[in-house]
């Protein structure tokens, strides 16, 4: 149940995430869309080295959940609000 909320559920929540940010990366020719990439990849990597270190760590849950939305939800976030600012 630990490595559920720590790590399945804030992957599930990024790849969302992205999703969303690569259907309003296309068209018109963005540069976000070559952005969202490598973001994309660093962020999947952090998360599951967070979640990870986590896992094997104490019994806290709340404090990795959330560094881990957090992991999840920021760059995405972020890289709307450059999309937004580009159009």
């Amino acid at each position: 149940m630990r490595a559920l909320v720590i790590l399945v559920l804030p992957l599930l929540l990024q790849v969302l995430a992205y999703i969303v940010v690569f259907f309003a990366s296309r068209g018109g020719g963005s540069f976000m869309g070559l952005l969202a990439m490598p973001v994309a990849a660093i962020s999947v990597v952090a998360l599951l080295i967070h979640a990870t270190v986590s896992l094997r760590g104490g019994n806290a849950v709340l404090r990795p959940t959330v560094v881990g939305l957090a992991i999840a939800i920021l760059p995405p976030i972020g890289l709307l609000i450059v999309r937004a600012l580009e159009t």
